[in-house]
């Protein structure tokens, strides 16, 4: 009997030390302080983005942003919430990555800091400008002026040549040419940026001076970003059919089709990273959750021998109760694990999903650079011509790739004309900004505008996305 006393003494106390150890761990973590945990979940996504995996990193951040809370360190949350509002922007989300400016200026403030109040004004104020919201975009450009420190010279300019920027869509040709010398009485090297060039030579052109925006074009053709050199490039074709000087329209129209195609193939390319980053993703998460399952059956058998061990020691007080117990405490391993693997099933099946659209996103990508070439019959203008066949071709292409488009979007829209549907159909494509003002006989920057009415036209159907976003909802 002693013996026994003995055995039954040492099993308990076995159980209580196993539970005492789990429940000690659990609570340990659930205390961590807020700060501490959110330093970490920033520093993992800062790793998670040198690895190129941005959704994994925007994940993080996102868990970040919901312990971040008023016992948060007011500069941590800054930080936070400007990685998170640049995430945004990357995915053209602007909506998104207004709501997180606006608490970064709300965390600005409340630091007292002017420097960083200026810049969180700034960011707001660009980002209030690629949504097309003007005159809110003015008003933010002006605030981060008036709050940056005064030895801040070129971050004053730049908000300047910003407002330039705005000025240029409202057409506000006066207002544009007194921000340009406003910048560059705040700092002299303002004008050599490529934004006060391209803004330098469309108030040129908007005034009537074309001669002397070619001129200027000219000089800047051989900077390094493509992307600026397609905007110059194209204007410089505009200018130069005006003027009558079409044979150097037509030889500027054709290395502003070889910029297009370079632009075209970079994005396309980089379309076939995104993927391949994406299956390596899928791998690991796949391992990580066969990872998950292999513990959970661990856990399982641990609390099997668990629930064994403590049926065995209490067989003499209570043998039903506790074999009982032991049955439920399997059984409820059992659906853990069941829960587990499904839930790897469902996340293999959206990462398999997100793959086949960004394929199908890259075929996109071809159809816009074999467009041009199909419709390479150009008009005296040196504009891409297209007629009655060509459009009939570009609608049954676009339906091609995405099954069903042009009869849906009329059925959903019925306000919609032909007109409107084709440019959808360039739009859904992927067709680059320039290749379509090329189509339509208008600058790049027009063809941003007319994008944004479309949006307008398919009511509240296109609020917190891009009108590509919303027309590839026409395939699934």
């Amino acid at each position: 009997m002693k013996r026994s006393a003995q055995a039954f003494a040492v099993a308990l106390l076995l159980s209580v030390a196993f539970f005492s150890t789990t429940c000690g761990g659990q609570a340990g973590e659930g205390g961590a302080d807020s700060t501490a945990m959110v330093e970490r979940l920033y520093g993992e996504s800062r790793a998670l983005y040198a690895a190129h995996q941005e959704d994994s990193a925007l994940a993080v951040l996102l868990r970040a942003a919901d312990y971040a809370g008023k016992g948060t360190a007011d500069t941590l949350r800054y930080r936070l919430y400007g990685a998170l509002a640049q995430a945004y922007e990357r995915k053209n989300l602007f909506s998104m990555q207004e709501t997180y400016l606006r608490r970064q200026l709300a965390t600005a403030e409340a630091l007292h800091d002017a420097a960083k109040t200026a810049s969180s004004h700034f960011a707001l104020g660009v980002s209030l400008y690629a949504q097309g919201h003007d005159r809110q975009a003015l008003q933010y450009l002006a605030k981060a002026y008036d709050a940056a420190p005064a030895d801040s010279a070129h971050f004053r300019a730049r908000c300047q040549l910003m407002r330039g920027q705005v000025f240029l869509q409202t057409e506000d040709n006066d207002s544009v040419a007194a921000a340009l010398r406003q910048a560059r009485s705040e700092y002299a090297g303002i004008d050599r940026q490529e934004l006060y060039h391209l803004t330098e030579v469309y108030l040129l052109s908007n005034t009537g001076h074309d001669t002397e925006a070619a001129t200027l074009i000219r000089q800047h053709l051989t900077t390094d970003s493509l992307y600026a050199r397609v905007e110059q490039l194209s204007l410089l074709v505009d200018i130069e059919e005006r003027q009558g000087r079409l044979r150097q329209a037509l030889d500027d129209a054709r290395l502003l089709l070889a910029l297009t195609d370079s632009v075209a193939a970079r994005e396309a390319s980089e379309s076939m990273a995104r993927i391949h980053q994406l299956q390596h993703e899928e791998q690991m998460q796949l391992a990580a959750a066969r990872q998950e399952t292999l513990k959970a059956k661990a856990r399982a058998r641990m609390w099997g021998l668990l629930a064994l061990l403590l049926a065995v020691v209490a067989a003499a007080l209570a043998a039903v109760v506790l074999l009982r117990r032991r049955v439920a405490v399997a059984r409820q391993a059992e659906l853990e694990a069941l829960r587990l693997a499904e839930d790897a099933q469902r996340s293999e099946a959206e990462t398999r999903a997100l793959n086949e659209d960004l394929q199908r996103r890259y075929y996109e990508h071809l159809y816009a650079i074999l467009l041009p070439i199909l419709n390479a019959k150009r008009s005296s203008s040196g504009h891409i011509d297209l007629n009655e066949k060509s459009w009939q071709l570009i609608e049954e292409n676009t339906d091609l790739v995405l099954p069903r488009f042009t009869r849906q979007l009329r059925r959903n829209h019925a306000s919609l004309t032909d007109e409107d549907v084709r440019f959808c159909c360039l739009v859904a494509m992927r067709v680059p900004n320039p290749v379509m003002a090329n189509i339509y006989g208008i600058a790049p920057s027009s063809v941003a505008v007319r994008k944004q009415r479309m949006k307008k036209k398919l009511d509240e159907c296109v609020v917190n996305e891009t009108l590509e976003t919303y027309l590839s909802k026409y395939s699934l």
